[in-house]
């Protein structure tokens, strides 16, 4: 007999995703583990981390891999307690640009808008911390971030800028802060390209960004997952045909005519087991079922790129 669960509130996770299955198995052919799982996305973060020492007595300027440029002036960093601070500090930097590896790292593009979760396309997600002596450090005057428009395809003169939180099951939400935060598109000296450009007052999750609005208005999905597979143990996520740098959770209000992949992930083996759903068109009411037979499994990278090698 199916199961399904109601919708229970627009930031709960997974609205609609209800364990539930249509399979011939009468047993899980294994059990999803909630813990793997979050351990798995932690290490895959901290796998991308990039770091850096510097002395806080300077301007410090940081060019990641992709090109970004982070600077920081020294001078302003401050302890905990808000004394000063001398000596060597280390930066630990964080940058993700598509979908794959939003997905292996649990840090999709969903902002909220009037209090619910809605897609967001991409110009760079970034985390910049600083640390002496493992203490995490602030800053009193901020430090600016440019991130050069290539990277995400060129220039989108609609991005605006966000702020992004974990919540208490470790998920990640975007809020607008442009009418807080200093923010500018154009040519910058530093990185010598177009960039998206931000002033951001402390060390925290920063995200160039914009809703996407096809016009047709928005929508919740339902999910319907096979048994043994729930909220806690493996996830749901939604990624848009068109557009490589956004992805959505289950529980997102997405717009409709959104041609979108539907994915299942869990734990296995220290990789993923998954499941991708052929691309579907977003229309009100639909019901999404996964079952047994379309989990494969795959090591973090090739999951990484089945994602990103979506057609």
């Amino acid at each position: 007999m199916k199961k399904m669960l109601p919708i229970l509130g627009i930031l709960s996770l997974f609205i609609g995703f209800v364990s539930c299955s249509n399979d011939t198995v009468t047993e899980p052919i294994y059990s999803p583990s909630g813990e793997a799982l979050k351990n798995l996305f932690a290490s895959n973060l901290e796998a991308i981390t990039q770091e850096d020492v510097f002395d806080a007595s300077e301007l410090y300027t940081f060019t990641s891999e992709k090109g970004v440029k982070v600077i920081i002036n020294g001078a302003c960093l401050k302890k905990q307690n808000g004394d000063p601070v001398s000596g060597q500090v280390q930066l630990k930097y964080i940058e993700i640009f598509d979908r794959g590896t939003m997905l292996a790292t649990n840090k999709p593009t969903v902002g909220l808008l009037n209090g619910e979760p809605h897609l967001l396309t991409s110009g760079g997600e970034f985390l910049v911390k600083v640390y002496q002596n493992g203490e995490e450090l602030i800053t009193d005057c901020g430090f600016t971030i440019h991130a050069p428009t290539s990277i995400t395809g060129g220039t989108d003169n609609d991005m605006e800028v966000f702020a992004g939180t974990i919540d208490a099951n470790d998920n990640l939400f975007w809020e607008n802060i442009t009418q807080t935060t200093d923010f500018w598109i154009g040519f910058n000296q530093a990185s010598n390209e177009e960039a998206y450009n931000a002033f951001v007052s402390n060390f925290e999750w920063f995200n160039y960004d914009r809703f996407v609005d096809l016009g047709q208005g928005f929508t919740y999905v339902t999910f319907q997952t096979p048994v043994g597979f729930n909220s806690s143990n493996s996830y749901i996520f939604m990624a848009a045909k068109s557009n490589p740098h956004a992805l959505a959770y289950a529980s997102t209000k997405m717009p409709i005519g959104t041609e979108v992949y539907y994915i299942l992930v869990s734990e296995y083996n220290g990789g993923f087991k998954y499941a991708v759903k052929p691309v579907a068109t977003i229309s009100p009411n639909q019901i999404i079922t996964f079952t047994y037979a379309e989990l494969q499994d795959g090591s973090i990278q090739q999951v990484i790129d089945a994602i990103n090698n979506l057609p």
